[in-house]
């Protein structure tokens, strides 16, 4: 049996997905937690520049999200994509595009500004109203199943609740099918234990501790 172990920032949206594809799977591995500004030493040596996460597997690197999440589904037992090879390509493809909504979101979760904070919004809701006509009125994004695609969506729609749910973002307004999906995803037991405990709340925490925009939101909602 293959040796797993998963390294990374506990806070790191790109650790996620591969620890929902491993517990959906039941797959025996291991999860070390690093701070990322105090990488040691072994971090270095085994991982190029000491990029973070990274997956060792027999001892042997791999790293970037996507490549991580592919291989241990590969790895291990079933297969979490559909095997249709038109459906395989879109769900890879919009694996993709889930990496640009992070960028998005970590904009408006860090930004001091209420241009970028309204200009970041605005694309992350374009990006995402294409999902919205693309799922339609499926359980998940391929229908009732579970798929690798929603593992990987995971870290999206976790922290879409947090800005929505806390800061009064509205990122999810009137888009009924991504709200529905997000839920659906949100309350996977793969999806809740792939994070720490205490997650969504030491997450508010960082926002309300900062000078972002966000911050602002929370005080304005909770008056």
């Amino acid at each position: 049996m293959i040796k797993l172990e998963i390294v990374g920032y506990d806070f790191c949206p790109f650790i996620q997905p591969a620890i929902v594809t491993l517990v959906e799977k039941g797959a025996a591995f291991t999860v070390t937690y690093i701070e990322p500004g105090e990488k040691p030493d072994w971090v270095r040596q085994v991982s190029p520049e000491g990029m973070t996460p990274f997956l060792l597997a027999d001892g042997k690197v791999l790293f970037e999200s996507a490549a991580i999440n592919e291989f241990v589904n590969e790895a291990t037992s079933d297969d979490l994509h559909p095997g249709d090879a038109f459906l395989k390509a879109q769900n890879r493809m919009w694996i993709s595009r889930s990496y640009d909504l992070l960028d998005h979101i970590y904009e408006l979760k860090t930004t001091d500004s209420q241009d970028v904070f309204h200009a970041e919004k605005m694309k992350l809701r374009t990006k995402l109203r294409a999902l919205d006509e693309t799922i339609g009125e499926n359980t998940f994004f391929n229908g009732p199943v579970f798929s690798l695609i929603d593992g990987a969506f995971a870290p999206v729609f976790r922290s879409i609740a947090l800005l929505d749910g806390q800061f009064a973002a509205g990122i999810l307004d009137a888009l009924p099918n991504v709200a529905r999906w997000s839920m659906n995803i949100l309350d996977r037991p793969s999806v809740q234990a792939s994070v720490v405990e205490n997650f969504d709340a030491r997450s508010a925490e960082k926002i309300l501790r900062s000078h972002a925009i966000a911050a602002s939101l929370h005080s304005s909602s909770a008056a």
